[in-house]
């Protein structure tokens, strides 16, 4: 695709998911205008992601936006699809990327431990790679320290989810090792806090691309409550 119509394609979805956000039904028009494009340019992009488009208005149901979004992270603008999504759409969009790296994914995963709940926005699993991660659709602050509340939320979260697994996995298959995430909008002042990675979701398909268990420079609880230091890990 040429870069003009790469770029002309990634408009029309980003307008259509910003004037989606606000109704789910959206003048065709309105989409093309805000995009710098002719209709017709908007009908070719959208038909192939919603269908036929039979009169003047599109129509775009929450699974219909998520498929937006998804190509325009493939046309290498993943910032842009996650910013006009919601919080709710966020996860999903998450949960879908996990998927497209070869994952399998759940969402609003909960586990009990230190006598309460803990919630996990999306768990992913590959082979004995597992994911917490905390999607936080919010400004990314510019300081680490705002960073430090959730992170360690997220750290003793994925430590509870590890015990989990373990307590239902036969006993010499509990090679798992888990990763605590916290995924955000754009890019955070530093890799990692309080032993958990933070990643922004530009980086996400390179992250989940190189990711793998037997990476020793990176935080891993490998048993419950137990962290594998990484010397970047008190970074600030």
């Amino acid at each position: 695709m040429r870069h003009d119509a790469r770029d002309g394609t990634v408009r029309v979805l980003v307008e259509a998911l910003m004037l989606s956000k606000i109704a789910d039904r959206v003048q065709l028009e309105n989409i093309a205008s805000n995009a710098k494009a002719s209709e017709s340019f908007a009908r070719s992009v959208l038909t192939p992601v919603v269908g036929e488009i039979g009169d003047s208005y599109v129509s775009l149901s929450p699974r219909l936006r998520i498929q937006l979004a998804l190509e325009v992270a493939r046309a290498g603008r993943l910032g842009d699809a996650a910013r006009v999504l919601t919080w709710q759409e966020f996860e999903n969009f998450a949960e879908e990327c996990l998927e497209e790296a070869g994952f399998e994914a759940e969402r609003n995963v909960r586990v009990k431990g230190e006598g309460r709940a803990w919630q996990i926005d999306v768990v992913g699993f590959r082979g004995e790679l597992v994911l917490a991660i905390d999607c936080k659709h919010w400004n990314t602050p510019s300081y680490l320290s705002r960073f430090r509340p959730a992170a360690d939320h997220q750290r003793h979260a994925a430590s509870h989810l590890l015990a989990t697994l373990n307590e239902k996995t036969i006993e010499g298959r509990k090679g798992r090792q888990a990763l605590a995430v916290i995924l955000t909008l754009r890019e955070p002042p530093a890799q990692l806090s309080e032993n958990t990675i933070l990643v922004s979701v530009e980086k996400l398909p390179s992250f989940l691309g190189d990711v793998t268990p037997y990476d020793e420079n990176l935080p891993f609880i490998t048993s419950p409550h137990a962290v594998v230091e990484n010397p970047m890990s008190q970074s600030n």
